[in-house]
């Protein structure tokens, strides 16, 4: 059964988008000789910042192919539209190659999506709840067709958190019934 739980992130890539990144630093007068120009230090305090997202605190970092991730997926994480939490990280992928993504936890129904972009501006492409029978772990197979891609940790329930392991795989082929994706 195939089920799509992207209401979440059409309301967050909208807040993200409307979220306001600004920095002004002072120009440095006419008059400051080149022995009093400002250090990095001086410079960033006089710079004021807004954060992208306040209040959205995804991971973000960087997936490494064929090492197995260890994580925890928490209540300050992200909330989706269906109450639950949600953690994305960034994969590099090369373009006509293959992967597998899995995701596992004794702790919660995993729920995993994978989309093309990053995790604030993602076109989520793949999901996938309940892989293998008998067992609540996720799986999704796919061919890159664009180099980065966004993976995002979720529960199949809302309010679920608790530990789980990750693992991206180079692949030669799809599995059959990857294929149709």
């Amino acid at each position: 059964m195939k089920v799509m739980k992207v209401g979440f992130l059409g309301s967050l890539i909208g807040y993200v988008c409307s979220s306001v990144v600004s920095a002004q630093v002072a120009p440095v007068s006419d008059e400051a000789s080149q022995g009093d120009t400002p250090t990095p230090m001086e410079l960033q305090e006089d710079v004021e910042t807004v954060p992208a997202a306040p209040g959205v605190n995804f991971s973000g970092t960087g997936l490494p192919l064929n090492e197995l991730h260890e994580g925890e997926l928490v209540t300050s994480h992200p909330q989706m539209g269906d109450g639950t939490y949600a953690d994305c990280y960034q994969f590099e992928a090369t373009e006509g190659e293959s992967y597998q993504f899995t995701l596992r936890s004794d702790d919660f129904n995993a729920y995993l999506l994978v989309g093309a972009g990053f995790c604030q501006d993602v076109l989520l492409q793949y999901e996938n709840d309940n892989f293998e029978e008998g067992n609540s772990d996720a799986r999704v197979s796919m061919t890159a067709e664009y180099p980065f891609y966004s993976v995002y940790i979720n529960t199949f329930a809302p309010g679920e958190a608790g530990e789980y392991t990750m693992l991206i795989e180079q692949i030669d082929e799809l599995p059959a019934e990857a294929a149709g994706n």
